[in-house]
């Protein structure tokens, strides 16, 4: 099923959204996005599906994407950037992803660097991002999402996870929270294409749950985290 906008409100986003393909059941929308991407689909385009029966989160782990009890959706963008600029396209997702939960619920979401959304130490979703490239050229990104919206407590794969049904104390329907993290994702972006990353990372630093807490580095190195850079 093909929307041109229609109950998702994207009249008013630049690039994001203009094009959404929703499905019942996929396999992972990163994998619809990127085949799609390959034969030349628009930047722009989303896919989103009820459940996946194949979504992944970094370094292959599974992502649980019970029908209906989560948002999984992905997006096309063609971004005018070398290879080693595309990390940034993460951390743009996650703010947008971040500022869209913050407006949607009013609960003060933080992102783990560099790509789960947090509040207070519990998990509600991550960002995953695939690329084609050339030499050192990219060709598209994909920027994939996975929210948890409806799971119950009894539902949740761990302890440090949690969903907005848990937090709000009701049902989210997709349509809402979807036109929001599109509008976000498709303001971020713009600014990216615009005026680069810098106001980015500044508003990034405001919303990061490592600021001023100890890390390590490969298990081995620590500190104390006090800026990003680009």
């Amino acid at each position: 099923r093909v929307f041109q906008g229609g109950e998702i409100e994207v009249a008013r986003n630049h690039i994001i959204g203009k094009r959404i393909y929703k499905y019942d059941t996929a396999g992972s929308t990163n994998d619809l996005a990127f085949l799609n991407a390959l034969k030349g689909e628009k930047e722009g385009s989303v896919f989103w599906a009820r459940g996946q029966t194949k979504g992944r989160g970094r370094l292959g782990r599974h992502w649980i994407s019970h029908k209906d009890k989560g948002l999984y959706f992905s997006v096309i963008l063609r971004p005018d950037i070398q290879l080693k600029e595309a990390p940034k396209i993460t951390l743009l997702g996650a703010l947008a992803m971040c500022q869209a939960l913050r407006k949607f619920s009013g609960q003060p979401f933080l992102i783990k660097w560099p790509n789960d959304l947090v509040i207070e130490d519990k998990k509600i979703g991550g960002i995953l991002t695939e690329m084609d490239a050339e030499i050192n050229k990219v060709r598209f990104i994909i920027i994939g999402i996975g929210l948890n919206t409806n799971l119950t407590q009894g539902e949740l794969p761990i302890k440090e996870a949690v969903s907005l049904r848990i937090l709000l104390k009701k049902e989210i329907p997709p349509e809402g929270l979807l036109s929001a993290c599109l509008k976000e994702l498709d303001g971020y972006y713009y600014q990216f294409q615009k005026e680069g990353f810098s106001g980015i990372i500044k508003e990034i630093r405001n919303f990061s749950s490592l600021w001023g807490k100890q890390v390590k580095v490969n298990g081995v190195d620590a500190g104390t985290a006090i800026d990003f850079d680009e």
